[in-house]
């Protein structure tokens, strides 16, 4: 090989070394061909526009541009390439085709494969082949073929009798039609676009299609071009500078979407956390097929549209359209987290008159993702050719990906949380009291120790990891008992829970509870009187009768399945209302004018109870919140209770309304989107206008009944 006389060679060489250092430390590098192929090929020939020293920087060079100044072609960065040259497992003698030139990557390959075997590099761009034939004369790799074509038609003499023994894509592709110019048992290794959302994925061919079980690696590649160029499918919001695209679904229309932006988003909590630093591409990409209607928003930075929380430009929200509806992601920063770079909470915001359900049906499935999903091992994902022998293509499938020539299936393996049946020698059962007042699984209810899986953790270690946290114990004897499947009332999954059997002669005295409310040890016929988690209750039954529902296979763990009842009951909403009160004035809000409660309306402080929050809880925490006083449950007393039904709407209102007999601070605008100040009103002179039910409430709180009903025929 040859490099460019004007080059310090002994400083290309020893940069070349300080970067396989590099990536080899990183885990990048993990065997002594690709490590050797790194240390070998003169990357600074391959990018004489740059300095040497960023050649051999762990970044991308761009080296070809388009008209608009976009970068359309460009040598990938070292820890990618490591990263896909690893994935491919290319041997020598193999034969390999790269998708996707520029001549430093095929050299590397050639490397792999040895004087046996064979490299092809292809691009639609002559430019890029040029180039391309040129650095790799000039650097002794003159014996690789470079060809210019569209990898959307590949040339079908190029192709090895057999096929390929590796394809590798260096370009960003919304599909991936060389199925069959692969060998079987070959390895295909592409930037794959899914839904806007792009990962190098490692795939190895058997039985006429691909399949990966491997972990998936973002990334950013240089955009196809030719036939197989993808369609964002992007539509404007008329007149708010708001985008959705729908690259792998049918697009739905958003010119009545402009009136819900204009309003203020409601906002669903979904109390999944997730780490400043943590990435959290495999939740996006999880929804993008549990959720019909799936799209990708970006907002214009100089425009006015009303997204809270607007996602970054190069990094597209995960949203849903639901008719004059939508929903979309979006995190809230709720702590500074281990690392110090934050900690945030999932929150998804809905706009419009069934925005509020769009963002519950969201919020429904991030923590579906979160129980069963979050810590288990990559997905499974399958990509059959479109043709008569491949499985259904129908669109509607979730978790499924309709390509023009494949078909792309994501299985999402499931890995179960954890509990413990412990008994002692009275055959009794500890049971464990979950609080209230927290958002976790079956609060105020009697269950089981245990919980969650983290990632990378068995099952059996999970357990006696939270046994440890929950109870300061270990149990040695402790062995799988059942699997307990958690169904919804229709009969759809849920969740999985792996139960534990195990002894313990302790009493619950001499027991360090560190999570919950209380223990208890109790017998089985005590449990029908008791507030018990269905699940767990089932798993008592079925061992105080001896029966184990039989696996499908001898080696498999018993499952038993418990499914969620059906609730007729109706169901209220559920407001908290502060009546503050000072030498005969009370505090109230002016609604902000784009408020879609009650524009420019005066009100008290108020707000919704969330999920597994009391009314008390939730007037403190809106309290703070609205105007920066702070009440201490305690010191609220309920002094009026109005159950209201508005006018069209068939979900009743229960309106509570609680007067502190002390607090701290000064009123102050907080929320300045919900309110734009505060005053305090005589309560024989209130303003106009006001909130209908506000003032009957304030109207009778004191000189009527204790409760009153509004707005019922």
């Amino acid at each position: 090989m040859t490099t460019p006389p004007t080059t310090d060679l002994d400083e290309a060489s020893s940069l070349r070394h300080q970067l396989a250092d590099q990536l080899a430390e990183a885990g990048h590098i993990r065997t002594p061909a690709v490590d050797e192929a790194l240390r070998t090929v003169p990357r600074h020939a391959f990018a004489p526009e740059v300095p040497v020293q960023k050649a051999y920087a762990n970044d991308v060079v761009a080296t070809r541009r388009g008209d608009d100044g976009r970068v359309i072609s460009s040598i990938s960065a070292p820890w990618l390439q490591a990263d896909m040259l690893e994935a491919a497992r290319i041997q020598p003698g193999h034969r390999v085709l790269e998708i996707g030139s520029g001549g430093y990557n095929a050299a590397l390959i050639a490397e792999l494969v040895g004087p046996a075997g064979s490299v092809i590099t292809l691009d639609i761009d002559s430019a890029v082949t040029d180039r391309a034939t040129r650095f790799l004369a000039q650097t002794g790799y003159d014996h690789i073929h470079v060809v210019t074509a569209d990898a959307e038609h590949l040339p079908t003499d190029i192709v090895p009798d057999g096929g390929f023994d590796a394809i590798l894509v260096t370009v960003e592709t919304w599909d991936l039609p060389w199925i069959d110019a692969l060998a079987d048992g070959g390895r295909l290794v592409a930037p794959l676009r899914l839904h806007g959302y792009h990962w190098a994925i490692g795939f190895t061919k058997s039985d006429g299609a691909l399949l990966s079980n491997e972990p998936l690696i973002v990334c950013g590649f240089v955009a196809m071009q030719g036939d197989g160029a993808w369609d964002a499918n992007r539509l404007t919001v008329p007149g708010t500078g708001v985008h959705l695209s729908w690259e792998d679904g049918a697009p739905l229309p958003v010119d009545h979407l402009a009136p819900a932006l204009l309003q203020e988003p409601t906002v669903a909590r979904t109390h999944v956390t997730v780490g400043g630093q943590e990435p959290f591409d495999a939740l996006t990409l999880y929804l993008a097929g549990a959720l019909p209607g799936f799209c990708r928003l970006s907002v214009d930075s100089d425009s006015e549209n009303g997204v809270l929380n607007p996602p970054p430009p190069h990094w597209p929200g995960a949203a849903i359209v639901r008719g004059a509806s939508l929903a979309r992601l979006a995190t809230e920063r709720i702590g500074e987290g281990d690392d110090d770079n934050g900690l945030y909470e999932f929150v998804v915001h809905g706009y419009g008159p069934q925005g509020h359900l769009a963002a519950k049906e969201m919020v429904e499935q991030v923590q579906h993702w979160q129980r069963n999903h979050r810590a288990a091992l990559c997905p499974l994902i399958t990509v059959h050719p479109l043709d008569s022998s491949s499985p259904t293509t129908a669109t509607n499938d979730p978790h499924v990906f309709v390509k023009r020539h494949t078909r792309v299936a994501i299985n999402w393996p499931t890995i179960p949380g954890t509990a413990a049946l412990l008994t002692d020698h009275d055959g009794r059962y500890l049971l464990h009291l979950r609080s209230a007042n927290k958002p976790i699984w079956r609060p105020g209810h009697w269950a089981l120790l245990g919980g969650h899986t983290e990632k990378d953790e068995t099952c059996d270690e999970a357990i006696a990891r939270e046994l440890d946290e929950e109870i300061g114990l270990a149990i040695p004897d402790l062995t799988p008992f059942v699997t307990l499947d958690t169904l919804g009332s229709s009969g759809d999954f849920m969740g999985s829970v792996r139960v534990y059997r195990g002894t313990l002669n302790t009493p619950t005295h001499e027991i360090e509870l560190h999570e919950g409310i209380q223990l208890r040890w109790t017998r089985i016929e005590e449990i029908d009187e008791m507030t018990m988690d269905p699940g767990a209750a089932a798993v008592l039954h079925a061992h105080h009768h001896a029966h184990q529902p039989a696996g499908h296979l001898a080696s498999t763990l018993p499952v038993l399945a418990v499914r969620e009842p059906r609730d007729h009951r109706s169901r209220s909403i559920i407001g908290a209302h502060l009546v503050l009160l000072r030498d005969g004035a009370v505090l109230l809000g002016k609604r902000h004018p784009s408020s879609a409660f009650a524009p420019s309306t005066w009100h008290l402080p108020a707000g919704h109870r969330e999920d597994t929050e009391s009314a008390v809880t939730c007037m403190v925490r809106e309290t703070e919140e609205e105007t920066g006083l702070r009440i201490s449950e305690g010191d609220l007393s309920l002094v009026h209770v109005l159950d209201l039904l508005d006018p069209g709407s068939s979900i009743p209102r229960m309106q509570l309304f609680f007067a502190p007999s002390c607090w701290e601070g000064e009123p102050v605008v907080r929320e300045p989107e919900c309110c734009t100040e505060w005053q305090w009103w005589p309560l024989d002179a209130l303003p106009e206008p006001i909130v209908d039910y506000t003032r009957v409430a304030l109207e009778t709180m004191y000189n009527g009944p204790s409760y009153i009903p509004m707005g019922w025929p």
